[in-house]
């Protein structure tokens, strides 16, 4: 029997990086995976993390879809300025998902309760700013 479905996680992943391309309009590239080209001192990058059964029954299921949103700003040294920069970025970023808590997904479906669950800040062995913003939401699929 041939399965019928929708890549939830394409539909997702492409809804996050337009609203985040809509608002930084080319001034900090979006990246889907793990590599930034070489050369780009700061961009975001949304890696897919995982997805939890939340809610289930015969005529649909509600998952959790988790996805880091990865911050990166290279510069040798983060003075008070670049570190400044940086915490504006990221409040920015927050801000915009606060103000997008629903997506309209190519599909028509909705992704819901859109949030930054945490964020962590880091420098990484190569003097690199690394931001993890855990980003969740909940999606209902599956209908049938």
């Amino acid at each position: 029997m041939v399965v019928t479905f929708t890549n939830n996680w394409k539909n997702i992943l492409d809804a996050l990086e337009g609203i985040l391309e809509d608002e930084f309009k080319g001034a900090l590239p979006v990246y889907k995976g793990n590599s930034i080209p070489k050369g780009v001192n700061k961009a975001i990058q949304i890696i897919p993390s995982g997805s939890v059964l939340s809610e289930y029954d015969i005529t649909s299921e509600i998952r959790e879809f988790s996805v880091t949103l990865r911050f990166i700003f290279a510069e040798v040294n983060v003075n008070e300025t670049a570190l400044d920069h940086i915490l504006r970025h990221v409040s920015r970023i927050e801000a915009l998902i606060h103000d997008n808590v629903t997506l309209t997904l190519s599909d028509d479906s909705v992704a819901f309760n859109c949030r930054i669950q945490s964020t962590e800040l880091s420098v990484d062995e190569e003097n690199i700013y690394v931001v993890n913003l855990e980003w969740q939401c909940l999606h209902r699929a599956n209908l049938t």
